[in-house]
């Protein structure tokens, strides 16, 4: 009967003396029989071995199949079958990187069922060692972890043997320190100086918190000057073939975005000169007469996000900000004002439309000194009136 076992010792040839374990598979396709020998000294061992095999086989682990392939192999393919499908062009272009640099060359050639804690730890160990950020040494155990998730749900592995890791901590404010109220005071006199479109586009990002795919990808129709609301419906990034749009990466990025008046009247003035533009390139303006973009180049098409960061870094030294205030930090300024002027936490995570408030809560957890003397102040009020009643 297939999936029962028996032991015996060999009596001849040259395992003569040896145990054996034999386990019935049942038929191939074509009708023959299949059958798994298992090896060893004493009758102890093959049992063991007989018993392991048959615990894995009631679970309905596929030995056979995973044995065949390297980690490298399951890695590839898991990676083209599931995530290539589904994954924007450049997350797939971050994983392919991540997989050809760092993980196929450590692991690839380790077979699938031998692969261990230790051997994924071994890598983590070294990519922090020669200097790897520990943000993308994160980045690298995802892949390997959702890997080996899929290995377990397909029934090729027992247990998913990353989640054993340790990884290195991460600082969680790490994409950009806020400009302070000094600084941002200068930046918007920078700006002042600017034309319509760059006062009109970092007002959006200091005044609304949006990203900066999100804010090149914008058309006219998103913005809706009556009810005062930018509606995020599309993002643009980099790949190595060009620029490339898609919609937001998760249902809470694709939200509508409040924006202050003093945005809106930038918007306006902006979206004038925008016309003027149109009107003067004629025949040259192409894209952006059918796509209605709000931010664009000169002849109507997509505007790179690097040439907008250079745009940034020269506005930034003029107004003699620090060089650790990057693009994104005007999101951290956005944020960091508001909780400053006493916004609650829960607002401000809606706002930057975080799908979880302990997101929202690392990342600001510092609690600049301005907070903490409002604070103070609260409690003066307080214990004032307790005082005097």
């Amino acid at each position: 009967m297939a999936g029962e076992g028996s032991i015996y010792k060999i009596k001849s040839g040259r395992r003569k003396g040896t145990w054996t374990a034999e386990i019935d598979l049942g038929k191939t396709a074509e009708g023959k029989r299949k059958r798994k020998f298992f090896y060893g000294k004493t009758k102890r061992e093959v049992k063991e071995k007989l018993q392991a095999y048959k615990e894995l086989m009631g679970e309905g682990i596929k030995q056979e199949e995973a044995k065949e392939l390297t980690f490298g192999d399951w890695l590839t393919s898991w990676l083209e079958l599931y995530k290539a499908p589904r994954l924007r062009t450049s997350t797939l272009e971050s994983y392919e990187m991540n997989c050809r640099l760092h993980i196929l060359p450590a692991l690839g050639h380790i077979p699938l069922l031998d692969l261990d804690t230790d051997h994924i730890q071994a890598l983590y160990n070294q990519l922090s060692k020669n200097g790897m950020a520990p943000a993308t040494i994160h980045k690298i155990h995802q892949i390997i972890h959702s890997c080996l998730d899929k290995a377990v749900e397909k029934r090729l592995l027992r247990w998913n043997v990353s989640k054993a890791t340790e990884k290195p901590p991460v600082k969680t404010n790490n994409k950009g320190k806020a400009m302070s109220e000094e600084e941002m005071k200068r930046f918007l006199e920078v700006l002042s100086t600017q034309s319509p479109k760059w006062q009109a586009a970092f007002l959006t990002l200091l005044g609304t918190g949006i990203r900066l795919g999100e804010l090149l990808a914008l058309e006219w129709p998103d913005i809706d000057m009556e009810e005062r609301v930018i509606h995020i419906r599309r993002t643009l990034s980099k790949t190595k073939n060009g620029l490339e749009v898609n919609p937001p990466k998760t249902k809470t990025s694709e939200a509508d975005v409040p924006v202050p008046s003093v945005v809106l009247t930038a918007l306006r003035a902006h979206r004038k000169a925008q016309l003027e533009v149109i009107l003067k390139q004629g025949e040259k303006y192409k894209d952006g007469k059918k796509n209605k973009l709000v931010f664009c180049t000169d002849v109507g098409t997509y505007m790179s996000p690097r040439n907008f960061q250079r745009k940034y870094y020269t506005l930034r030294d003029r107004a003699g900000i620090s060089n650790e205030v990057n693009l994104h930090g005007l999101r951290h300024t956005f944020a960091t004002r508001l909780l400053e002027e006493g916004e609650n936490l829960k607002t401000v995570q809606e706002l930057l439309r975080h799908a979880d408030i302990k997101t929202t809560a690392n990342i600001y957890s510092h609690v600049t000194p301005k907070t903490k003397q409002k604070a103070a102040h609260k409690m003066d009020n307080l214990l004032n009136k307790k005082s005097t009643s």
